[in-house]
């Protein structure tokens, strides 16, 4: 826990200085476009006025952390801030909790006494700075108690970067007693995209045991919490931790979370979800993978989804199921997804669960192979070829069958090279003779 003496002098720090001054005093930073020049060196800078200074300086702010105008500008604010220029130090504060970068290894610890002074006087980002300091060690003696005291006094006084920072340290016990309610309570006003990166921090340290002991139950609390806030964020902590890939393998933790992000509808984990379970014998597995594919198809990006409905159709499921199936084809097919529209397409061809119509499923495989699925093509140039639900056409079935070739569809070559047989192209040219479904079944 934060020291009493320690919290009531930053409660009258804040209460005397704080609340009123940050906004004011920041504004007093120019305003200076972030393509500033770069590349001075040292001498050239120590020699410049602390007015370019400034200017170089603001680029840091903006600039990515490996450009050398951040090296640049960041180099350019201590040395305005060593001049005593707060404008400076106040700048330089930002940059370093912004990025959380060290500083230079000269000079640290006047810094931070400069830090500290502008703190003092309400810039949020200064105390931002010196807790950033204390928490890493640089400049000053790692002190994670003092650090959660200064992003304390930054949270409470508005700063969302802090309000962050102090939510992991009570999630984590770092520098302060866990409390996972506090936690989270932090966290109500810090933007989504900072929640969810917090909240998976504080999973993996506590999954780990990188600030205290593992405990990875409440690490899977920390992790659900953000599944409601990014679930395919929660897929991939998942998938680490059932390959071991953050130094933390635990399968079960892993089934968990992949069932809590296929049900906050991650399509991805709901896929996943249904190929574990498509292959049991049970039927209960087979109708919850059903469920979920149904459910990940309705992402008109998840092919996967639409091909393991497609497939599951295709092995003559039991009756009780094929209603399900085609239920999920079709609604996967008016969400856009390509691949059920094969699936569909099949059931169609074969009467399965359906009425059976060639001409719809001819349709259906028309529409899969306008929008460029190889399978489609294939089996769409095999109606063709055939005459079955469209009017026969070698020519339509050639030039199919040749781009899902060039798309690469292993069965295309194949049936393309019989195609371009003499005996296949001069049918094109014999009186046309009507066909049926049926007689092409006596024929065979």
């Amino acid at each position: 826990m934060i020291g009493t003496s320690h919290i009531l002098l930053l409660s009258c720090l804040i209460t005397s200085t704080v609340i009123a001054a940050p906004a004011k005093q920041e504004q007093m930073v120019p305003e200076v476009p972030a393509s500033a020049p770069a590349g001075p060196s040292a001498a050239q800078l120590k020699a410049m006025s602390t007015a370019r200074l400034l200017r170089l300086g603001q680029a840091a702010l903006t600039a990515k952390i490996d450009a050398p105008a951040f090296a640049t500008g960041l180099e350019a604010l201590k040395i305005a801030s060593s001049r005593g220029d707060r404008i400076a130090t106040r700048l330089l504060a930002k940059v370093i909790a912004r990025h959380e970068v060290a500083i230079a290894s000269n000079g640290r610890s006047k810094l931070e006494s400069r830090l500290r002074y502008e703190a003092l006087r309400g810039a949020s980002s200064s105390v931002l700075a010196v807790a950033g300091m204390y928490d890493r060690g640089d400049g000053v003696p790692a002190d994670t108690k003092k650090a959660a005291e200064w992003y304390l006094w930054a949270a409470r006084v508005g700063n969302r970067r802090a309000m962050a920072h102090v939510a992991y340290a009570y999630g984590t016990g770092r520098g302060v007693e866990r409390n996972e309610e506090a936690a989270l309570k932090w966290l109500e006003d810090v933007n989504a995209g900072r929640s969810r990166m917090t909240l998976v921090e504080i999973g993996w340290a506590l999954a780990a045991g990188t600030e205290g002991p593992a405990d990875m139950p409440a690490a899977l609390r920390f992790f659900e919490r953000a599944a409601q806030i990014s679930p395919n964020v929660v897929y991939k902590v998942a998938m680490d931790l059932e390959r071991g890939t953050n130094g933390v393998q635990d399968r079960e933790a892993a089934g968990h979370l992949i069932r809590v992000a296929a049900e906050r509808g991650d399509s991805a984990a709901a896929t996943h979800l249904a190929n574990m379970l498509a292959g049991s014998d049970k039927l209960e597995d087979q109708r919850q993978a059903v469920q979920w594919y149904s459910l990940a198809a309705l992402d008109s990006e998840n092919a996967a989804a639409g091909q393991g409905l497609s497939r599951l159709l295709a092995l003559r499921p039991k009756s009780d199921l094929v209603p399900s199936i085609i239920t999920g084809l079709e609604k996967a097919a008016e969400a856009g997804n390509r691949e059920a529209l094969i699936g569909l397409a099949q059931a169609f061809s074969e009467g399965t669960g359906v009425e059976a119509s060639s001409e719809r499923a001819a349709s259906l495989l028309q529409q899969a192979a306008d929008a460029g699925i190889p399978e489609a093509k294939y089996r769409l140039g095999l109606m063709y070829k055939s005459g079955i639900g469209v009017d026969m056409d070698m020519d339509k079935a050639i030039a199919l069958m040749s781009s899902a070739q060039e798309s690469g569809f292993p069965l295309a070559a194949v049936a393309l090279s019989s195609m371009m047989e003499p005996s296949a192209t001069s049918s094109v040219s014999e009186p046309e003779v009507p066909k049926t479904e049926g007689a092409l079944t006596e024929a065979k």
